[in-house]
């Protein structure tokens, strides 16, 4: 029953486990108005909970009158770290259509069970904390993709999205502008330098996530410092027998200088087939992994069953390995609101969406991949998060991604160079105001 989340509003949505919380069922149309003087019924059942039969589930019961605003309020204490499900039933007399005799005896609702919501507990260590949007690599035309920056992310706002980093092959010139461009937009959207380095040559993609300037554009300027560097680097190394020590090198290199500029190296695509081959040999990638060179992992991989297979090898071997999503999409589709292209994205945990709170939220692995090329979307990532995300999924995208949807329209009218419309600016702060709105009522803080 997700249509539910456009018919009532629950405020908030996210509570503190093992606390008493009040909360608020609101109408949001006519169809769904509470009647003055009717009692409507509240079923809480706890999606975690021992059930031993399953014609026992236990629940916990309300009898409720709407107050003045026409609103549902109750105070619940909602235990652990879970989703709780929220049966509303209507009483007999308020089942009836306004047209009812009219309409010879037919009802509006087919039965008393008029909405199944829902509120999600969290433990004090993830209470407080957002969950962002996000994408982590894709490309423009200033490389190989078919559209500028400005409606790459807008499209990417039009479906969503919290923050953006576009990456482009050799050069961070085109996340350089989205942060110029939209520097002062108002809307609730994070600009991330990014960039697909590929030192010393294209055989090496990883992406350099954030930070303050190019690795592509320090390796162009310093090229011999960095040959040097790598070469006593190499020398260091020890590897298994079949892995070549200079491309090995490299690619630590890379990372220790994307962290040196304050970004984060991200290990992507290890399993995209290139003429019948991985792009990189699989025990290239675990040795990788193994090593910690990378600070996260794009999960969502071109062949993503052995992607996600060698990442829990790692894993029970001890290795602790943060998993991003993401399309790598080369152009973007600004009719479809809710996918601007196909592949996964990102979520991540955070309390705020500032560059460095999102950052510091993938290093610490409260990241998630989400891949989109299925129904319904699948997450994939630490178990607690997962849970929760696939609540948020359920219950708060899809209105929070219509209400962005005119946000990206707005963007994309935005002017590569010079001084935006004031009514743009005018509009989309109105939009943005609305979205963020929603979300602080959902989330409650």
């Amino acid at each position: 029953m997700s249509n539910q989340v456009f018919n009532y509003l629950v405020t908030p949505s996210v509570v503190r486990a093992d606390e008493e919380t009040a909360v608020t069922i609101r109408p949001l149309g006519e169809n769904s108005a509470f009647r003055r003087g009717c009692v409507y019924s509240l079923e809480i059942r706890e999606r975690d909970a021992l059930c031993a039969r399953w014609d026992g589930f236990p629940t916990c019961k309300y009898e409720l009158e709407p107050n003045e605003a026409g609103e549902l309020v109750f105070r619940h204490r909602f235990r652990g770290e879970q989703r709780h499900t929220i049966i509303l039933r209507r009483p007999e007399e308020d089942l009836r259509s306004p047209y009812y005799e009219i309409n010879n005896h037919r009802k509006k609702r087919p039965d008393n069970c008029a909405a199944v919501l829902a509120v999600y507990s969290l433990a004090p260590d993830l209470y407080g904390l957002r969950c962002f949007k996000g994408e982590t690599h894709c490309h423009t035309y200033e490389s190989d993709g078919m559209q500028d920056a400005v409606h790459t992310v807008a499209n990417y706002r039009a479906a969503g999205y919290d923050f953006v980093a576009l990456t482009d092959h050799f050069t961070s010139y085109a996340s350089e502008k989205a942060k110029r461009v939209f520097a002062s937009a108002p809307v609730a959207m994070t600009m991330l330098l990014g960039e697909e380095v590929h030192v010393p040559t294209e055989r090496i993609h990883t992406i350099h996530l954030g930070g303050e300037s190019s690795v592509n554009d320090w390796f162009r300027a310093h090229k011999e410092q960095a040959e040097a560097e790598v070469a006593a680097l190499a020398l260091t190394l020890e590897l298994p027998d079949g892995i070549d020590r200079e491309d090995y090198a490299w690619r630590v290199w890379i990372a220790n200088k994307s962290r040196e500029l304050g970004g984060l190296a991200i290990l992507a695509h290890p399993f995209w087939i290139w003429e019948e081959v991985y792009f990189i040999p699989p025990a290239v990638t675990r040795q990788l992994l193994r090593d910690g060179v990378y600070d996260a992992l794009d999960l969502r991989d071109y062949d993503m069953e052995p992607a996600v297979a060698l990442r829990e090898e790692v894993r029970a071997e001890g290795v602790k390995i943060p998993v991003v999503g993401s399309t790598d999409s080369h152009r973007t589709e600004a009719a479809e609101p809710k996918l601007p292209a196909p592949g996964g994205y990102t979520f991540v945990f955070a309390p705020d969406r500032s560059e460095a709170s999102l950052l510091s939220a993938i290093r610490a692995g409260n990241s998630l991949c989400v891949k989109t090329d299925c129904a319904p979307e699948f997450v994939f990532g630490p178990y607690r998060l997962t849970k929760f995300a696939r609540f948020l999924l359920d219950k708060f995208y899809p209105v929070y991604m219509r209400l962005c949807h005119g946000q990206g329209t707005l963007m994309a009218d935005y002017p590569a160079e010079g001084a935006p419309d004031p009514q743009v600016e005018t509009l989309l702060g109105g939009l943005n105001e609305r979205s963020e709105r929603f979300a602080k009522e959902f989330y409650g803080y």
